[in-house]
C-alpha cells in the first residue's frame, strides 16, 4: 500500500468510479486543445491575483515546467509564496496533508480582506 492511501480509501474511489466512470475525469484532458484555442488572447498574459505556488520535488511536471516555474516571480506578480516541497510528488494533498494545509492555511490568512 500507499502511506497517504488506506484500503478502505481505495475501496471508496473504485466504488465512486464503478458509480460514476472516468469520463468527467477524462473530460478535463480531452478539453485541453479546446483551452488553448479559448485562452490564445491572454497569452503570456501576467496573473496578478494573489497566488499561491506548491509543488512537489520528486513531480515530473516540476522538471518539465521548470523554466515557467522559475519565471514565476515575473509571469505571477502577485505570487505571495512558493513552495517545492521535498519526498513530494503530484499529488501533495494526499502525501503531505498537513503541510499542505498549512501552507494553505497560512497563504489565506496573510490575504487582504
Amino acid at each position: 500500500g500507499l502511506p497517504w492511501r488506506t484500503e478502505a480509501d481505495l475501496d471508496f474511489y473504485v466504488g465512486e468510479f464503478e458509480r460514476t466512470g472516468l469520463t468527467g475525469a477524462l473530460n478535463r484532458y480531452r478539453n485541453m486543445d479546446r483551452d488553448w484555442e479559448d485562452l490564445a488572447e491572454y497569452d503570456g498574459a501576467p496573473i496578478v491575483q494573489p497566488s499561491l505556488f506548491l509543488g512537489g520535488a520528486l513531480d515530473a511536471s516540476t522538471t518539465w515546467l521548470s523554466d515557467a516555474i522559475a519565471a514565476y516571480p515575473r509571469t505571477l506578480p502577485g505570487l505571495v509564496a512558493s513552495h517545492l516541497l521535498d519526498d513530494s510528488g503530484h499529488w501533495l494533498q494526499q502525501e503531505r496533508p498537513a503541510e499542505v494545509n498549512h501552507l494553505l492555511t497560512a497563504w489565506l490568512a496573510g490575504l487582504p480582506g
